[in-house]
């Protein structure tokens, strides 16, 4: 790599010591004016430089060429002979600065056609020159091109040692006029990059329907987008002048100011909890509260709010249907605290799967639905009869039961099949659930025998705010088509129907049961 200062230039053999040793006067005060003239351009700089040269040497022409490869292209020039233009390439065999760059050494010829092996150089036919001095150009660390003087008359003498180092030293400036140049371009680049993604991160923040908005360590408001503002019925005016703890129930400010304490002190920097908020009419807002520190220097905050009231008004209803079928009378023939009493009666199902489905649309929440069924349990209750026969069904779905969340309705239909609404669960999700019932289901004990049980699966994955709506009774069709092909293929095994599963569906390999799905109670 090249050194930062000219006096680090590597000198031709022979020529032993500092570079400005060899400077004349002239040459000091030349490269010491081109220092200090201010030029309105890189290009003028450069031109500068070229005319500088020309004049200190007594040449005509100045060329400063770029080398990569075997190509070699002219960057800038004064007085640059027929076909070689500023901008124009050509084979780097083709000039007299394929020595300079093989040597990686100032070159200079005198006399060009008075010696023999120059005139078998290739060049000799497409430069005019006579007399030519060239030394490498070091850019970034490594030789990119060079700088050559020349002119179409020989000199009556050799060049000097002081005139060798003027080449290599206003080389040396040009090389880091470049690295300059193009330090400011990539700046310039990166700065234009930084825009483009603060324009696109301001059109995500302003219209994500997500309520966002922007708080330091304080928990103080000092940005948020529409949709928060929405989400609270206030002015973006009367949330700056506000803090998260002015609407926030008191109860859940606890932890919140934890959290921010520790982000303050650099113990986290993440936080995820239920939070309520108090709107302006004093009405109770559930969100699920995520805060994330994206500078920890200047204390700036990310707080997501995801509205959760209508999932909690939801989970709230469920709960007070759960217990007035837990404290009904048992159904005729049951034991009571009978599992299958407890779940829901199909025709609810029914009922409420429309809701789910529109439930599921409006926020883009995948959903799917399950149905269950023990193999071959008709053979098994004539075998052991009608009580031993409900065994296996009320163990089952005691299995299925523990393994679905609170927000997920189960029922018994009424071939003894069992169906389960698997709400904001994707197909991989549902996968795992029912795999994980499956085998829990063959490791049964206490029965008469073992069993075994075919899942059928299909789910429903809407865009946001879609306007098409699945059919309640076509969704539970697919299921039991997907149950049916189970069956088909040997009972003992799960199929998902439409659309394609993201992962395997046969597991008969497995001896423990899969991890239970992320986001499960």
């Amino acid at each position: 790599m090249m050194p930062s200062s000219f006096s680090a230039v590597p000198l031709p053999s022979g020529n032993a010591g500092h570079p400005h040793d060899s400077l004349l006067p002239e040459h000091l005060q030349a490269l010491l004016a081109l220092s200090l003239t201010p030029e309105p351009s890189h290009e003028r700089h450069v031109e500068a430089h070229l005319d500088a040269g020309c004049r200190l040497l007594g040449m005509t022409t100045a060329i400063l060429g770029h080398a990569e490869s075997s190509r070699y292209e002219i960057m800038a020039a004064v007085n640059p002979p027929a076909g070689r233009e500023v901008g124009g390439e050509c084979p780097l065999e083709e000039t007299w600065c394929s020595s300079v760059i093989a040597q990686a050494a100032c070159v200079a010829h005198r006399h060009i056609s008075a010696e023999e092996d120059t005139r078998a150089h290739a060049a000799y036919s497409c430069m005019p020159f006579e007399s030519y001095v060239a030394a490498p150009l070091w850019s970034e660390g490594r030789l990119t091109g060079t700088l050559c003087f020349g002119d179409e008359t020989p000199r009556q003498q050799d060049f000097t040692a002081s005139e060798r180092a003027l080449v290599e030293t206003l080389a040396t400036a040009l090389g880091q006029l470049l690295d300059v140049q193009r330090a400011k371009e990539r700046t310039r680049s990166e700065l234009d990059n930084l825009r483009l993604a603060y324009q696109k991160m301001e059109g995500l923040f302003s219209h994500c329907s997500l309520p966002m908005a922007l708080m330091d360590f304080h928990g103080h408001w000092t940005r948020m987008n529409p949709a928060f503002s929405r989400l609270l019925g206030m002015e973006p005016k009367e949330l700056t002048c506000s803090a998260l703890e002015d609407i926030s129930h008191p109860q859940d400010m606890l932890t919140c100011r934890q959290a921010l304490s520790a982000m303050r002190t650099g113990d986290i920097s993440e936080y995820r909890q239920p939070h309520r908020y108090l709107g302006r009419h004093g009405q109770m807002i559930d969100v699920m509260l995520e805060l994330k520190v994206i500078d920890s220097r200047a204390g700036i905050i990310l707080s997501q709010h995801e509205d959760i009231s209508e999932r909690r008004a939801h989970e709230a209803s469920l709960t007070k249907l759960r217990h007035q079928l837990e404290t009904r009378s048992p159904a005729a023939g049951r034991l009571p605290g009978s599992t299958l009493d407890k779940l829901m009666p199909f025709e609810l199902i029914e009922q409420q799967l429309d809701n789910e489905i529109a439930r599921s649309a409006r926020h883009g929440q995948p959903l799917c639905i399950l149905i269950l069924s023990v193999d071959d349990l008709e053979d098994y209750t004539r075998e052991y009869g009608h009580v031993a026969g409900e065994r296996p069904l009320q163990q089952v779905a005691s299995i299925l039961r523990n393994a679905s969340r609170k927000s997920d309705l189960l029922c018994m239909r009424e071939d003894n099949s069992l169906m389960a609404i698997l709400t904001s669960t994707d197909a991989s999700g549902a996968i795992i659930l029912a795999e994980r019932v499956r085998h829990a289901a063959a490791e049964l004990s206490g029965l008469d025998r073992p069993i075994t049980c075919s899942v059928g699966l299909t789910g429903y994955h809407p865009a946001p705010d879609t306007m098409r709506l699945a059919n309640r009774l076509e969704l539970m069709d697919r299921a039991q088509q997907a149950l049916k092909k189970a069956q088909r293929q040997g009972c003992n095994r799960v199929r998902f129907l439409d659309p394609d599963p993201v992962m395997p569906l046969d597991a008969g390999t497995l001896t423990t049961l899969p991890p239970k799905p992320a986001g499960t109670d």
